[in-house]
């Protein structure tokens, strides 16, 4: 994967140098810790994720070597985190400016429904995607765009892209939920979590994270966004909010309006009945 990240270039420069030192030093850590794992007399009685990775077995009744345990552990530490907190970040940068969505939510919330609160964690994800891209490697020579790819070559569709086709996606700038009422995401167009038999496996679990953390928030506190809307920056491989999504908490109203309002974008009512936009 280094080779792959950083190309044959007849040697590897100071910054690759310095990665490959890091990683040796986090392996380090992560092939003691599987080892002494491996070691304890009550593994199999305990229920932790690491625990879980050894006493694991295939098909065949064999178990994980400790280099692929040690992949696994990567996995959750680094993509676990980050992009489920950049995920709700957009979610209230993009609905706090637009008040219109926000108050059928909260209505909607206040009712018992969580129809709308699903439809805006996903308008969200679409819209505002935690990663540019999804990479992966051809099994089979493959053609795109009158061109044959052999196998073992690395494709890398975009998901920002994809996600902004208007013959898939009416208006795809702008946030409008109604879109995904009554029509579940599809499955070659709506690709946060990537697609096929390596989707991200904890995209159920990320989702339903996310609509917890924007209703335990719109019940708590009243938030107001700060400046106008913030544009996408990058960190590492992650699209972040430039200014971290920034808000000010305000002391909630003793009563909330009505439903209606305006979606400050497209100038679009926000309001009961809603016809999906796709």
């Amino acid at each position: 994967m280094l080779r792959a990240l950083t190309g044959d270039r007849g040697g590897p420069s100071q910054g690759e140098l310095r990665l490959r030192r890091r990683v040796a030093a986090v392996d380090e850590l992560l092939f003691a810790e599987i080892a002494e794992r491996r070691a304890d007399p009550r593994l199999d009685r305990r229920d932790d994720v690491l625990s879980v990775l050894l006493l694991a077995r295939d098909e065949d009744g064999e178990g994980m070597a400790d280099a692929e345990i040690r992949d696994e552990l990567m996995t959750l530490l680094l993509a676990g985190h980050e992009t489920t907190a950049t995920g709700p970040a957009w979610a209230f940068e993009r609905l706090l400016r637009h008040p219109g969505v926000r108050r059928v939510l909260e209505a909607e919330l206040a009712e018992g429904s969580t129809e709308y609160l699903d439809a805006v964690a996903r308008e969200a994800l679409r819209l505002r995607p935690v990663v540019p891209n999804v990479g992966r490697v051809l099994a089979e020579p493959w053609p795109v765009g009158g061109h044959r790819l052999p196998a073992g070559t690395i494709v890398a569709p975009s998901i920002w892209l994809t996600h902004r086709r208007a013959g898939v996606y009416p208006a795809p700038r702008s946030f409008r939920p109604d879109r995904f009422l009554g029509h579940p995401p599809d499955t070659y167009a709506w690709l946060p979590f990537g697609g096929g038999s390596r989707r991200c496996l904890g995209a159920s679990f990320a989702l339903m994270e996310m609509r917890g953390v924007i209703r335990t928030v719109l019940e708590r506190v009243n938030l107001e966004p700060v400046g106008r809307s913030e544009k996408v920056a990058r960190r590492a491989i992650t699209l972040v909010p430039s200014r971290g999504a920034r808000v000010v908490r305000r002391r909630r109203p003793s009563a909330e309006g009505g439903r209606r309002g305006v979606d400050r974008e497209e100038g679009t009512p926000q309001s009961r009945p809603r016809v999906p936009a796709r």
